[in-house]
């Protein structure tokens, strides 16, 4: 089987490689874990139709899991971070300031 290059990645999944690439990963199921990643960006260069969110929020999700299985403790806050929902909040100021309407 020939080596893919970087040419046949779509933008998406060779962004995903690099990170994955960037975490050193040496566990099995880490390895499981980044073709499961590189799987999802694929669909999402691929074009998921309806399935787009769904897809991106399991590729972010896959993602947070290999930076924490790689200690890379920056990266999975970051992930984590970038998973809070979006919108209103209990505190004032916090909220999108033109959620109030103004």
């Amino acid at each position: 089987m020939a080596e893919e290059t970087s040419e046949t990645y779509g933008p998406v999944e060779a962004a995903v490689r690099g990170d994955v690439d960037a975490l050193e990963l040496i566990s099995p199921v880490a390895r499981s874990l980044a073709e499961t990643a590189y799987n999802l960006a694929r669909t999402l260069d691929q074009g998921a139709g309806m399935a787009t969110a769904a897809v991106a929020r399991e590729l972010r999700e896959t993602l947070k899991t290999l930076a924490e299985a790689a200690g890379d403790d920056d990266g999975a806050e970051l992930l984590a971070r970038l998973s809070t929902p979006v919108g209103d909040t209990s505190s004032p100021g916090q909220a999108d300031a033109g959620a109030s309407g103004s």
